[in-house]
């Protein structure tokens, strides 16, 4: 599962990223394994096979010294996100460098997780923030390994959580519909899990201000039809994003956004806690996602979801 032994010393920084095999993340990957000295890269993906062809098809990328695996990961099982977390937290004693949330689907049937959640919600937001909190101790640890510059987390968002950006219903966050059991519809359910995430990532970012160890941020890598994301769409729904909607002015390529999550975990927007970013530029989310009420309930909704109590210290 490695292009080489995937053996982590200490001076090798270890970044953790959710999905990568294809799409936004794959391209993010291929600027990380080819550019960033001394990195160990650790995709967390779903299918073995889809992630070994991922790590293959990375290869040529990987600059010497640097290293690149899969390990198995379901976004859409607390069970499944929880090995995962202790998997990587016993593996790398010294702790990891950066973590990346990129993996997210679009799902437009109503499909209940083995949790009990609304698919969009879990995989898009409850399953990363979970993933975020058990790592935030092995963040931490990385930071001491590696004081030069703080650990990270880069939430990959979506403007499509502002209202009137781009066609469909939503967002329309609410408790009584958070599954769908009212009314459901995928781009509703889909703006709705990144609405969630962006305040949350809000209300993280807030409690890590004085820590000095770890920033937080979140990016918005532009409109990209050609993305894996539809890849739980109708025939007609990925035809049209691949043959019509990738040509608009508007659309970027996924190497554009792969490019963009990169530039926000290095550089100097690493250095940067608490931003938003929309494809190069430091922005806003939406108003919404910054009512202080709305965070806290929300915040506390997603802890109580995931099995936990409060904040990581």
């Amino acid at each position: 599962m490695s292009t080489q032994t995937p053996a982590a010393p200490a001076h090798k920084k270890v970044i953790v990223m959710t999905g990568g095999n294809v799409g936004i993340g794959f391209e993010c990957a291929k600027l990380i394994l080819a550019t960033l000295p001394n990195v160990h890269l650790i995709l967390g993906c779903r299918d073995s096979q889809r992630a070994a062809q991922g790590v293959k098809n990375l290869e040529p990328f990987v600059a010497e010294g640097n290293t690149v695996e899969y390990r198995l990961l379901d976004l859409a099982s607390f069970a499944s996100v929880r090995h995962f977390a202790q998997d990587i937290v016993s593996s790398f004693p010294n702790g990891i460098h950066t973590l990346i949330l990129n993996a997210g689907l679009m799902v437009f049937s109503r499909q209940l997780t083995e949790d009990g959640y609304e698919m969009n919600m879990q995989v898009n937001h409850l399953s990363h923030f979970l993933l975020a909190q058990l790592l935030m101790p092995t963040l931490r640890a990385g930071h001491k390994t590696w004081p030069e510059d703080p650990s990270c987390i880069v939430f990959v968002s979506s403007s499509l959580h502002k209202p009137g950006v781009g066609r469909g219903k939503g967002p329309s966050l609410t408790i009584e519909n958070v599954d769908g059991s009212i009314e459901f519809d995928g781009m509703l359910m889909y703006r709705n899990s990144k609405l969630c995430q962006a305040m949350c990532m809000h209300v993280l970012s807030a409690s890590l201000t004085d820590d000095n160890a770890i920033n937080v941020n979140a990016v918005c890598p532009g409109f990209i039809p050609t993305t894996d994301l539809k890849r739980d769409s109708g025939f007609a729904t990925r035809v049209m994003m691949d043959n019509v909607l990738s040509r608009i002015s508007a659309a970027s390529t996924v190497q554009e956004g792969g490019s963009r999550v990169f530039k926000v975990m290095t550089g100097t927007n690493r250095t940067q806690h608490g931003v938003y970013f929309i494809k190069d530029d430091v922005d806003e989310s939406s108003e919404e996602s910054r009512d202080p009420t709305k965070q806290t309930f929300w915040w506390n909704w997603t802890c109580k979801s995931v099995g936990l109590e409060s904040l990581s210290k």
